[in-house]
């Protein structure tokens, strides 16, 4: 009876591993807005490596997370997040970064979120089997005669027995990023509604991160500088920012901003 028991346990303990063994980061993956394997391709600085660099964080302010890593010129292309109450490795999370093409994954540490009890039912068979023996003395003519017999009686049933188990849970996650090719190195966003009232226009960007070492840092392009004109020609909004710096790639341009409310201007040379 405790040997099926024990197996039963052992059952339980089997059925876990296998559940943990799908890779969660794969499952749980969700690839960045616009990053398709062409615009991937199209914006990293070289190929892809056979195995990404790894880092490791605690979980913290993702926005700034981000932005320390785009300073160092990588770009998001997707990230994976779930909550597990199995320990989960990050080898999964390497596997993930090798298929999206990933240069760099940051990989954060689990954080524990409380535990979950509740009760498994063990379900044994038991068997019941009990044995008599008899004897019978018949007299006849001939004297008495004695009959032996002996007879087998089974009976079948199950016991159910709950073991009380504890899970605990925590949060698991990781970015995924490339090396981006950076022609002005200044990442920018539109406008919102004040500055448009201190501009006067509705056209322009604002800078928000400045890659190092690209030709904005190079020039002292700022966080926070608003850019209204590239060579004379109006910024109408982010996506007009980067088409204009496109079509100049590998020219020197001059870029006219705005810093603390006052107008002055920056000449750089954009990248191929």
């Amino acid at each position: 009876m405790k040997k099926k028991f024990m197996y039963a346990l052992v059952a339980i303990g089997t059925s876990l591993a296998i559940s943990g063994c799908a890779n969660n980061y794969k499952q749980f993956y969700t690839p960045a807005p616009g990053a398709t394997p062409e615009a991937i391709s199209s914006n990293r600085a070289s190929t892809a490596p056979q195995i990404p660099t790894v880092e490791r964080s605690a979980f913290g302010n993702s926005e700034q997370i981000v932005a320390g890593y785009s300073k160092r010129g990588y770009l998001v292309i997707g990230e994976s997040s779930f909550n597990s109450g199995q320990s989960v490795s990050e080898e999964g999370a390497i596997k993930q970064g090798q298929e999206v093409g990933a240069d760099l994954v940051l990989v954060f540490l689990p954080q524990y979120t409380g535990s979950v009890t509740s009760s498994v039912p063990i379900t044994t068979p038991t068997t019941n089997t009990s044995y008599s023996t008899g004897s019978a003395t018949a007299y006849g003519p001939g004297g008495p005669v004695t009959a032996y017999g002996n007879a087998t009686t089974t009976t079948y049933g199950s016991n159910t027995t709950y073991v009380p188990v504890t899970v605990n849970r925590s949060d698991y996650g990781a970015i995924y990023f490339v090396k981006g090719r950076f022609r002005v190195g200044a990442l920018v966003r539109n406008l919102n509604d004040l500055e448009r009232q201190l501009l006067q226009t509705n056209q322009g960007v604002v800078v928000v991160t400045i890659v190092d070492d690209s030709p904005a840092y190079k020039a002292d392009v700022l966080p926070g500088d608003m850019i209204v004109a590239m060579d004379g020609e109006r910024v109408s909004n982010q996506e007009g920012f980067t088409r204009m710096a496109s079509e100049r790639k590998g020219r020197s341009i001059n870029l006219s901003l705005i810093r603390q409310g006052h107008p002055i201007e920056k000449s750089l040379q954009v990248g191929n």
